[in-house]
């Protein structure tokens, strides 16, 4: 399977399993735990997206965070082994594409994928409605959140 469709069906994922298994990860005082939930997240990505799109003995850059279960490592799976792929964005049209967190358009050149993200009040989110890519721009050390729809994904070696 290619990078770009296993990312939207574990998008697709997201948003049919994120309110359930939130309710599972609350801590003891009814609050969030963000490390299980970072967890949880790292654990589905590496099984439900690295192992359907690379061999044995490849692997993908942590998704988001990463994990905290394992201590120094952020991978749930093989806590020992390091990244041979990093995820890849470009726009689907070849152009400019809308920074909804910015409000500007921009090219998406020296990008960094974190992770999938909701979108409300001006400022992305961990919740359903999952349509949203949250990316790193390299050049200027700035976040950027690029609609799902807008862009495509790649792999990139190492």
């Amino acid at each position: 399977m290619e990078i770009d469709k296993a990312i939207r069906i574990f998008a697709i994922f997201l948003d049919n399993s994120f309110a359930t298994i939130g309710e599972l990860l609350k801590n003891r005082n009814y609050t969030s735990n963000e490390s299980s939930i970072n967890d949880w997240l790292q654990v589905n990505w590496e099984f439900l997206v690295e192992r359907k799109v690379l061999k044995f003995n490849e692997y993908l850059e942590v998704y988001g965070e990463g994990a905290d279960y394992n201590g120094d490592s952020s991978r749930i799976s093989d806590p020992e082994a390091l990244p041979n792929y990093i995820v890849g964005v470009k726009s689907k049209s070849g152009g400019v594409v809308s920074d909804i967190l910015n409000e500007e358009e921009v090219n998406l050149k020296n990008v960094t994928f974190d992770r999938i993200v909701g979108f409300d009040d001006g400022f992305y989110n961990f919740k359903s409605d999952f349509k949203y890519v949250l990316i790193n721009d390299d050049d200027i050390g700035i976040q950027r959140v690029i609609l799902l729809d807008d862009i495509e994904f790649v792999l990139v070696r190492l």
